[in-house]
């Protein structure tokens, strides 16, 4: 599959808390980039095109430095063998990450 980021993704320890579409999910999270954060689901829990929809996301990362909290849009989903990688493009956010993580 073709790279289509202008932004280098880097991998992420820790859990996202995603409030989205009246669920509630512990997720981990697989990597972030200045516009969004991966994470990873078991199952279609969102439906077949869940695109569009916001929630907020708590992502608890020792790699962040602490808990930080962002609107989120889904953007894509795809499916990495049994499970699914969603990524979750940042609407709005109280922080930036720091430029030295992405190198």
């Amino acid at each position: 599959m073709k790279e289509r980021r202008r932004s280098p993704r880097v991998f992420l320890k820790g859990h996202v808390s995603l409030s989205l579409g009246g669920m509630h999910l512990e997720l981990p999270a697989a990597d972030i980039s200045v516009s969004g954060i991966g994470v990873l689901i078991d199952e279609a829990v969102f439906g077949a095109k869940p695109s569009g929809e916001f929630g907020v996301c708590r992502i608890d990362s020792p790699d962040l430095g602490g808990r930080v909290e962002a609107y989120v849009s889904i953007m894509r989903m795809r499916r990495l063998g049994e499970r699914r990688l969603v990524g979750l493009r940042f609407e709005s956010m109280p922080w930036y990450p720091s430029s030295r993580m992405f190198r």
